[in-house]
């Protein structure tokens, strides 16, 4: 079946935040973080947007990134000498769609006394969080979060991954929809500013600003924000 609606408004974001990456990359990213990326690209090619368009606008309703693709994306602010990127699963035959996101952050750390650091002195750490869509039963049935260590359907543990646990704590997330989960992502790496941020990108080209789900679903996790009076 050809790419369902929702699908393609996830591709448009992840393109978005995709750029914003290849500009940060070209033009920010800073000599400290060379050792991350070196880890990152070593093992994780980027995602061009030829191929997200195909896998996203185009491609089937089912599928997923292959496992050594994923969509880079700018570090958070507070890690800038950090590399991050998406790797994407979506399921539209399902009711409801069965999406999942996982973010990784690959990060430069001072070097340890044992053993010694491999990447010019620095050691690199890698934690990953899956972004995950209401599964089957009566436990995890709800928009959640949970710490990996892995970027792929595979689970293997990415090369530099801490050892923390992959099942817990599982953080319950106010989303309606995979696109919902998507913005909650994006919410949690740079903060109500940095989605605001989005907002402004996407009302820049009208086909986006005029797409009914991206608007409900910026809406709704806007709406996330306490008004302080």
């Amino acid at each position: 079946m050809p790419a369902a609606d929702e699908q393609k408004a996830i591709g448009h974001v992840l393109r978005l935040l995709r750029s914003e990456w290849d500009d940060w990359d070209r033009h920010h990213r800073p000599a400290a973080a060379g050792a991350a990326a070196a880890a990152a690209t070593g093992k994780f090619d980027a995602l061009g947007e030829q191929a997200l368009n195909t896998h996203m606008l185009y491609g089937s309703d089912q599928g997923q990134f292959a496992d050594n693709q994923v969509v880079y994306v700018k570090p958070p602010h507070k890690e800038p000498s950090a590399v991050a990127g998406i790797w994407c699963r979506w399921d539209y035959q399902k009711a409801p769609p069965r999406c999942g996101f996982y973010y990784g952050i690959w990060s430069s750390q001072p070097p340890h006394p044992k053993p010694a650091a491999p990447h010019g002195g620095l050691h690199v750490a890698f934690v990953g969080y899956r972004f995950e869509t209401p599964e089957d039963g009566d436990n995890h049935n709800f928009y959640h979060a949970q710490p990996c260590r892995s970027m792929g359907a595979k689970d293997d543990p990415v090369d530099h991954a801490l050892p923390i646990s992959q099942r817990d704590p599982t953080w319950p997330l106010a989303a309606k929809s995979a696109l919902d989960l998507l913005l909650c992502l994006v919410t949690s790496l740079y903060g109500m500013h940095g989605l605001v941020a989005l907002k402004g990108r996407i009302e820049e080209e009208p086909s986006l600003r005029q797409n009914g789900l991206i608007r409900e679903a910026m809406k709704n996790v806007l709406g996330l924000q306490h008004s302080w009076d």
